[in-house]
């Protein structure tokens, strides 16, 4: 028992130096691969190569995938939504997540439960920031999906100028209501509600949410817009008729929206 303990202990110890280890050997290339703080962070972009100067960044953040499979829908939706070939699209694998192309963050994901954590958030952060001095882009919209939704929402305001623009799908925006909507033991999480206050007012919201979907409910986001215009940010919210919590992550659905941020910032 006491080896087994120390043996835990060390390895307690040494992770935090791996991770760091994972970082300073990343590709870093900015094109598959970006670090974050302390991880590597797997990503996939769509670029026109003969395109001129790029004039924004377009970030794609997928959600949990609790059902423990690769992480299909928001790469799918980054390589098919067509936008103006000046604008760069980034899809962004969350720390400890994998593709269906074997790409895989390092980090922490904590089982897919919980983890919309200060240091998984800062690892997201970090990459952004690093993108948006790479491409020299002042104008940066992020799409985020469920958890990747929660992710942006949080970004925006407690990275205040993280984004100039957010769109967040079937978004549980206040997690401590949504994990009471699961019956479901509290999260820790960060959570998008709590940090409305500091979302600069030049920022532009979109939140969109299915009629349909019973797992993140209308009013998550609702509530959310509805506290953000109260301090003047141009936030809005749509209701995607008859989809459910997976059916906003639809080019069809989200082509307007994005455009109207990117328009909206130029």
């Amino acid at each position: 028992m006491i080896n087994k303990l120390l043996l835990r202990f060390i390895c307690l110890i040494l992770m935090p130096f791996s991770q760091i280890a994972f970082a300073d050997e990343c590709l870093d290339d900015k094109l598959t691969r970006v670090k974050g703080v302390d991880n590597c962070l797997a990503i996939t972009t769509f670029r026109d190569s003969s395109a001129p100067n790029p004039s924004a960044l377009v970030i794609f953040i997928h959600g949990d995938q609790s059902d423990m499979k690769a992480v299909t829908s928001m790469p799918r939706l980054a390589k098919n939504i067509q936008l103006s070939s000046d604008i760069v699209k980034v899809f962004i694998l969350r720390p400890g997540y994998f593709d269906a192309q074997g790409n895989e963050s390092t980090g922490n994901n904590s089982g897919r439960r919980d983890s919309y954590t200060s240091d998984n958030v800062d690892e997201v952060t970090a990459a952004i920031q690093s993108l948006q001095k790479y491409y020299g882009v002042k104008n940066t919209v992020l799409v985020g999906h469920s958890g990747g939704a929660a992710y942006a929402g949080v970004m925006i305001g407690r990275t205040p100028g993280i984004a100039n623009g957010a769109l967040l799908l079937s978004c549980p925006c206040d997690i401590s209501s949504w994990r009471s909507d699961q019956q479901g033991r509290p999260w820790g999480s960060l959570s998008p509600i709590n940090f409305y206050k500091t979302v600069p007012v030049a920022t532009k919201v979109i939140a969109m949410t299915g009629d349909s979907d019973n797992n993140t409910r209308e009013y998550l986001s609702k509530e959310y817009v509805a506290a953000l215009t109260t301090r003047g940010v141009d936030a809005r919210y749509i209701t995607a008729q008859s989809a459910a919590h997976n059916d906003t992550v639809n080019v069809e659905l989200v082509t307007e929206p994005i455009k109207s941020l990117l328009k909206a910032n130029n």
